[in-house]
């Protein structure tokens, strides 16, 4: 992952509660950043640019990872449910045997 990529996405998630919330809004202000030409291109130079989607979000979740107080803590709590219903829908305890 490019340092500056990783440098930015810290830069913009540590003051910036919406861009914690929206991967959309946080790949805009990264590319406002590191590219300004792209934006008012529309992204059509996506993929000749030096900008990684998916590095953008690599370094979102290691910045969570890094800093879990600053976790948006209403898309927490909703995870966390998630996570518990999955769980019990899909975990061996509820799984009914196939017999065959």
């Amino acid at each position: 992952m490019n340092k500056n990529i990783r440098k930015t996405v810290y830069e913009i998630l540590e003051h910036n509660e919406y861009a914690r919330e929206n991967d959309n809004y946080l790949i805009v202000k990264v590319a406002e950043k590191l590219e300004p030409n792209l934006i008012k291109n529309n992204f059509e130079n996506l993929s000749n640019s030096k900008l990684s989607l998916e590095g953008i979000t690599r370094a979102r979740r290691q910045f969570f990872k890094d800093y879990p107080h600053l976790k948006p803590k209403e898309m927490t709590r909703i995870r966390e449910i998630e996570e518990q219903e999955y769980q019990l829908e899909y975990s061996n305890y509820n799984h009914i045997p196939r017999i065959g």
